[in-house]
């Protein structure tokens, strides 16, 4: 099984008796995570259908996979949700944003959500599925698996530094 840097981060903490200080620093570095993909997610242009690409997606996704405490995934995705439904061009689209990031397991299955949402809800004609998909679903998933993978790689490298670093400190 592969260890993360954060798993002897928070052990290290724990023996110290500073569980929380950790647990407020994964919330925090899930935050600007957050800050970022909202940012992606607001400047990405529509594609020609009421919906576009969700890069936002991409930093939820470094967050699940960087905090193993569920409290602080199931706080990323609410918080990712009502992001994404504040920042969409899609009129009526904040119930469905916040529905398809709550459930999300991936992107083809979150997008598939959100337009599937937004049709029984009545905010998109059924008939825009399969363009919305191909336009904006497809497209968000090779980026959302580019972004991860350049991303996560940097985070480890970063956290591998980090624990370095604390380590040559407290020698």
């Amino acid at each position: 099984m592969r260890r993360f840097w954060h798993d002897e981060m928070r052990r290290e903490e724990m023996r110290k008796g500073r569980g929380d200080v950790k647990n407020l620093r994964d919330f925090v570095l899930a935050g600007l995570l957050l800050a970022i993909g909202v940012v992606l997610h607001y400047i990405t242009p529509s594609t020609g259908t009421p919906v576009k690409p969700d890069f936002l997606l991409a930093m939820l996704f470094l967050c699940l996979l960087c905090f193993e405490d569920a409290k602080v995934g199931f706080v990323a995705g609410l918080a990712a949700g009502v992001l994404s439904g504040l920042t969409t061009n899609t009129p009526g689209g904040f119930l469905p944003n916040l529905i398809d990031k709550i459930i999300t397991v991936g992107t083809i299955i979150s997008g598939s959500v959100f337009l599937g949402t937004a049709i029984a809800l009545g905010v998109l004609p059924a008939e825009v599925f399969v363009a919305a998909f191909v336009t904006a679903v497809l497209p968000a998933t090779v980026g959302n698996v580019v972004l991860v993978a350049l991303l996560f790689g940097a985070l480890m490298q970063t956290g591998r530094l980090y624990q370095k670093a604390t380590r040559k400190v407290s020698s």
